[in-house]
């Protein structure tokens, strides 16, 4: 399971308007998701992506599992699948949805709709739920990238990054310490004296988000004396607009702005270290993940 994006900058107002649950979109989400779009030829690369991770997935796993792709916020919604998942009968279900840290609020806005979706169809399987997969396979993908990268790390600032979440909703004390932990772990596999953490994507609405901010987290680079960062997104699994735009585009433009060298890392996206990690939780049901 995933969030779900468009193909077409012309549904974005439709996308947004599933996101904000029929209510007025704000001007200023709707502008800045057209501009998002149409700054990367009107789609995200997260569906070819997704569907990648899908086919591979189903291709490594025996007959005895079949493998479907569910979007929350666009199709095939949980809403058209479940219809399919009625019509296998199954004994099981293992819903994983592809975020790599347990989330309260990820847990609630999947296993809801999922619910439901069930329901609708009359499907009374057990559902196991996968709430984030770190550990050490996750942590091996991640230092291969950062091997791929060829980063002087004498004279380069490791920034480790991850989506933040509302906390006016509730804490997300799991989400927070597994970020903590992964990067601090990726970081002593690979050697690295000094790295920093930040979050980006801070909503609008709302007063209390996890933090800091990647903004906030610059000045303490730079003071300790680094004009080069290479940006490690180990909150996401694959590339996506929220990367690329407010990653890349909107901080790496303010990082530079400020006299600092920004680049990226690249993600786990379909790479066959990572399907063999889903595979893996898929066949254990979840067990060892933390």
């Amino acid at each position: 399971m995933a969030y779900g994006s468009p193909d077409n900058v012309n549904d974005v107002p439709e996308y947004l308007k599933h996101i904000y649950e029929g209510r007025p979109v704000p001007d200023y989400a709707m502008k800045e998701n057209m501009e998002k779009y149409r700054m990367h030829g009107g789609k995200s690369p997260s569906n070819r992506i997704i569907e990648n991770i899908s086919k591979k997935l189903k291709e490594t796993l025996n007959d005895e599992y079949s493998v479907h792709l569910a979007f929350k916020h666009w199709h095939p919604f949980l809403s058209e699948v479940a219809p399919l998942l009625k019509h296998e009968n199954p004994e099981e279900i293992i819903a994983v949805p592809l975020f790599p840290f347990p989330s309260r609020n990820v847990e609630k806005s999947y296993l809801e709709p999922l619910y439901h979706a069930l329901a609708d169809s009359d499907i009374k399987a057990p559902t196991a739920f996968i709430n984030g997969f770190t550990g050490p396979a996750l942590e091996s993908i991640w230092t291969d990238i950062l091997a791929e990268a060829q980063m002087d790390l004498s004279d380069t600032a490791l920034l480790f990054d991850a989506h933040s979440l509302p906390t006016f909703r509730g804490p997300e004390p799991e989400y927070d310490s597994s970020f903590r932990k992964t990067s601090e772990g990726i970081a002593g596999q690979i050697g690295a004296d000094a790295y920093f953490l930040g979050y980006q994507s801070i909503g609008k609405y709302g007063n209390s988000w996890l933090g800091p901010s990647l903004y906030d987290v610059l000045p303490d680079i730079q003071s300790h004396g680094y004009s080069r960062i290479l940006a490690v997104p180990v909150g996401f699994i694959y590339e996506h607009l929220e990367v690329l735009y407010d990653l890349d585009y909107e901080f790496g433009m303010h990082a530079r702005s400020r006299g600092v060298d920004y680049r990226r890392s690249g993600l786990p996206n379909d790479r066959d270290k990572f399907i063999k990690l889903l595979h893996d939780i898929i066949l254990s049901g979840g067990e060892g993940t933390s």
